[in-house]
C-alpha cells in the first residue's frame, strides 16, 4: 500500500509546488500543521495502548528521524518545482543503493557482489531518468536535490531501524511524527517567513482541507513503511518503494486526461522510455534486496 499512498502524494505535490506554494518551505509548514491530526485522538486511545516511555537516546533518535523526513522533503519540493513528479518520484530509487552502503559502514554488514551490480544499475537508471527529463535547464538541479534527500532518507531509514527495535511500534511512529511537526513549524521561527506565510493565508487556507488529504495519505503511507521496517529490512522496503514512479507516471496521466487541473501532460512524453528505465530500475533492486 505504501507505494501506492506515496505515488498520490508525490501527484498532488506538483501541483501544490507549481500552483499554490510561494516557496518550497510552505510544504514543509503545511505538512507540519496537517500532521497534527496524528494527535488529536490520543486521549481517547491512550488508555487503550501499552506506552512506555523510551530512553532519552531513542527519543533523540525518533524526532532525528522525522526532522529528516521534513528536510528530505524540502529537497524534494525544490526538485518538484523543476521537473515532472514521476521523474522526481524515481529519485527516490537512490535510496535503495544509499541503504545498503550505509549500512556497511554503520552496522558492518557486508555487501555482495550482486548487490553493487544492483547499486551501480540503480545509479546509472536515475542518470538516465535525468536525460529523459524534458526541462533541459532544472533536470539537473532536480537530480543534485534529491541526492540530498536520498541520503537523508537513508539516514531515516537507518534511525528507525533502531528505534523500532528498542520501543513498540506505536510509541516510535508517535515520536518520529512529532520530529516531522517541529521540523516543519520551526521555519516559521523566522519573522520573514511568518509573514510571508501569512500573507499566503487566504490562498492556503481555500484549499486547507486538500492539505489535510494529502498530509493522511502521506502519514498512512509513512505508516506501512515504518511497520514494514519494523518487521523487516530497511534495505527491502526501500526496494518495494521503487515502484512509486511506475504509480506517479499512471496516476499522472490518468488525472491528466481526466483533469488538466492536477495531472501532467508531461508524464505521457517518452513514456516507453520511463517505464523501460523503471524496470530496470526493479532489476536493480531486487539484486540489492
Amino acid at each position: 500500500m505504501a507505494p501506492l499512498c506515496f505515488a498520490v502524494v508525490h501527484v498532488m505535490d506538483s501541483f501544490c509546488v507549481g500552483d499554490v506554494f510561494e516557496k518550497p518551505w510552505m510544504g514543509m509548514v503545511t505538512s507540519a500543521l496537517a500532521s497534527l491530526i496524528v494527535f488529536a485522538p490520543l486521549p481517547y486511545t491512550l488508555p487503550f495502548v501499552e506506552w512506555q516511555w523510551p530512553e532519552w537516546q531513542i527519543i533523540v533518535m525518533a524526532i532525528s528521524a522525522g526532522a529528516l523526513i521534513q528536510l528530505s522533503q524540502g529537497l524534494y519540493f525544490k526538485a518538484l518545482g523543476n521537473s515532472e513528479a514521476g521523474i522526481v518520484a524515481s529519485y527516490w530509487s537512490l535510496v535503495p543503493a544509499m541503504v545498503p552502503i550505509a549500512s556497511f559502514v554503520v552496522f558492518g554488514e557486508h555487501l555482495s557482489l550482486i548487490t553493487y551490480v544492483g547499486i551501480t544499475i540503480l545509479i546509472v537508471s536515475s542518470i538516465g531518468f535525468c536525460k529523459v527529463d524534458t526541462n533541459l535547464k532544472g533536470r539537473l538541479d532536480s537530480l543534485v536535490y534529491m541526492i540530498g534527500a536520498s541520503l537523508m532518507q537513508t539516514a531515516m531509514f537507518l534511525l528507525e531501524e533502531i528505534v523500532f527495535i528498542s520501543v513498540p511500534y506505536f510509541v516510535g511512529f508517535l515520536f518520529i511524527t512529532a520530529g516531522i511537526v517541529i521540523t516543519g513549524s520551526s521555519f516559521l521561527i523566522i519573522p520573514q517567513n511568518r509573514i510571508l506565510f501569512k500573507r499566503n493565508m487566504p490562498k492556503l487556507s481555500s484549499i486547507a482541507k486538500l492539505f489535510v488529504v494529502i498530509e493522511v495519505i502521506n502519514l498512512t503511507a509513512l505508516a506501512f513503511s515504518q511497520r514494514a521496517v519494523d518487521l523487516g529490512i530497511p534495505s527491502l522496503v526501500a526496494g518495494v518503494e521503487s515502484t512509486i514512479p511506475a504509480y506517479t507516471f499512471l496516476i499522472s496521466a490518468i488525472l491528466y486526461v481526466i483533469n488538466h487541473k492536477f495531472g501532467d501532460k508531461l508524464a505521457l512524453k517518452n513514456i516507453a522510455k520511463k517505464f523501460t528505465l523503471i524496470g530496470v530500475m526493479v532489476i536493480g533492486v531486487i539484486l540489492i534486496a
